[in-house]
């Protein structure tokens, strides 16, 4: 669970002290849901966005899902990437937040590394046409780069090789790398997978994403092997 009924009623007391112009617009034992504005005053790289935005915030309550936010003003273009039709942004992959929930993330810190930074991210980039800390690609590719940055694994296919170890097996220090450096893992990528593989939550995360991408190279694979079969 990414936040219980308590955590939740205290996280959103800081967050509406905060945010003073946010309400409470729904709140039952599922789900809580904020509405109203938030100030943003950010300064980076020479750029500086000081504006208001209209926004909501659905907070789920005893559930794996996370919060997310709806762009209630229409401030991001339809056309923008990483906004969704119904008007949620996308703010990172799922599996790079729940982490930083597991580890002790609050909503506070949410908004601040996430929230805020998005529509920072949007602004310079409808002005200057780059993202200026870089862009996270969508599906299994961003999946991927996000365990690329856990494992310090610049390789796409040495990083789900080393996903799929998580998700499979326990750690054993002893015993050579998964990604053929022929170093022992304690000595290779063992420093980042070790705390990964030894939380229960995480390695659930873990395995809730390489099935489906595993799912999918098998599926290639069978498509590739019979479009050769036809062929011949």
């Amino acid at each position: 669970m990414i936040m219980t009924l308590t955590t939740a009623t205290e996280q959103i007391s800081a967050l509406l002290k905060a945010y003073p112009d946010l309400t409470v617009e729904k709140s039952d034992p599922d789900e809580v849901r904020l509405l109203g504005n938030i100030h943003i005053f950010r300064t980076a790289l020479g750029f500086t966005l000081d504006s208001y935005y209209d926004i909501e915030i659905r907070i789920p309550i005893d559930s794996p899902k996370l919060p997310t936010v709806i762009d209630m003003g229409n401030a991001i273009e339809q056309s923008y990437p990483h906004r969704y039709t119904n008007g949620e942004l996308c703010l990172e992959t799922d599996t790079a937040v729940k982490l930083r929930f597991i580890n002790g993330f609050n909503l506070l810190q949410w908004m601040d590394e996430y929230v805020e930074p998005y529509y920072f991210t949007y602004e310079y980039f409808m002005r200057f046409g780059s993202y200026p800390f870089g862009e996270r690609p969508h599906g299994p590719e961003g999946v991927i780069s996000t365990y690329q940055e856990l494992f310090h694994e610049e390789d796409l296919g040495k990083t789900f090789i080393l996903m799929m170890y998580c998700a499979d097996e326990s750690y054993r220090g002893h015993i050579h790398c998964p990604c053929g450096s022929g170093k022992k893992l304690r000595h290779c990528h063992g420093q980042y997978l070790f705390p990964l593989m030894t939380n229960p939550a995480i390695k659930e995360i873990i395995r809730s994403d390489v099935e489906p991408i595993r799912k999918a190279i098998i599926e290639n694979a069978s498509r590739n092997n019979r479009q050769e079969t036809e062929f011949r």
